[in-house]
């Protein structure tokens, strides 16, 4: 199976970038049409969290961010195997990059705040050419597909660990000799006591207590970080993204603290709606007197 993955992110990596979004552009439909898992939680998202929106500037939302992540295999693909030199020439915009310098050369490490938003596998790359990088990551459901994985992401040069209780450690050794440490912030929780409920945009929403828990190893700057794509009619740019988060993630009050963290996240998912992934089940997990909203009916 291993070689098997191997082999389709080969071939992946031959699609053009502009084939990739028409083809992205069908995927959606297709799943539209058969209402597929991904569709109705996308769906079940964008209404919860966006009721300002007419219906259709939600289902606009909805199409067009299954779109979007429909691009991720093709982008992985090409992490794997493109020439560093032809994907480092994609970027077509930094901003606020003096905040991670000036960050990284305090040497205190760097807690990089990440969330699911545009094409955050990119951000690993660009990284890894000037600065230490260590990151979590959730091992697959298919143990054949790790390999893969780990090949992409550490290309570059950076240190993945597993989400168990032996990659947290690690990852704290990541961050006590000065790395960028890079979490995505709006993963949900799992076990006793791992977060708090906080408010996304307006609802409820298990929030994690583990960025906390790292700033506080040593005295890290922290930075919320994005890469999102500028879709093109000859190819994707992409565009990098460096920023302070709200002050208040400093504070010792988990609730505030937690409060900030997703109004940070939310700053970022708002630069383009759509270049969120809306097919993660961001409020689940909420509690047994709260209603599961991804339940089929």
């Amino acid at each position: 199976m291993a070689t098997f993955f191997r082999w389709t992110f080969w071939l992946l990596s031959f699609i053009p970038p502009h084939w990739a979004v028409a083809i992205g552009r069908g995927v959606a439909r297709v799943m539209i049409f058969f209402n597929a898992d991904s569709y109705r939680i996308s769906k079940i998202n964008v209404d919860h969290s966006l009721p300002n929106k007419t219906a259709q500037e939600r289902e606009q939302i909805v199409f067009h961010s299954l779109a979007q992540t429909t691009l991720l295999p093709v982008e992985f693909a090409h992490l794997l195997h493109r020439p560093i030199e032809e994907l480092m020439g994609q970027i077509v915009s930094v901003e606020g990059e003096h905040l991670l310098r000036d960050a990284w050369a305090e040497g205190n490490g760097v807690l990089m705040l990440m969330p699911h938003f545009g094409c955050w596998e990119f951000m690993s790359l660009y990284l890894g050419s000037d600065y230490k990088v260590s990151a979590l990551y959730t091992p697959p459901n298919l143990p054949s597909l790790e390999p893969t994985i780990l090949q992409a992401r550490e290309r570059q040069g950076a240190t993945l660990f597993p989400t168990t209780a032996a990659g947290l450690r690690g990852l704290v050794r990541g961050m006590k000799a000065g790395h960028v440490v890079v979490l995505l912030p709006d993963q949900v929780p799992t076990g006793e006591g791992g977060g708090v409920m906080s408010k996304f945009f307006g609802q409820d929403a298990l929030t994690m207590s583990l960025a906390k828990r790292i700033a506080k190893v040593g005295q890290p700057k922290i930075i919320m970080a994005c890469a999102w794509r500028s879709v093109k009619s000859d190819g994707i740019g992409y565009n990098i993204s460096f920023e302070l988060p709200d002050s208040d993630i400093s504070s010792p009050d988990e609730e505030v603290y937690a409060a900030a963290l997703n109004n940070s996240v939310q700053k970022i998912a708002e630069k383009d709606l759509a270049q969120y992934q809306w097919s993660y089940k961001r409020f689940r997990r909420l509690g047994p007197d709260k209603e599961d909203i991804y339940r089929r009916q």
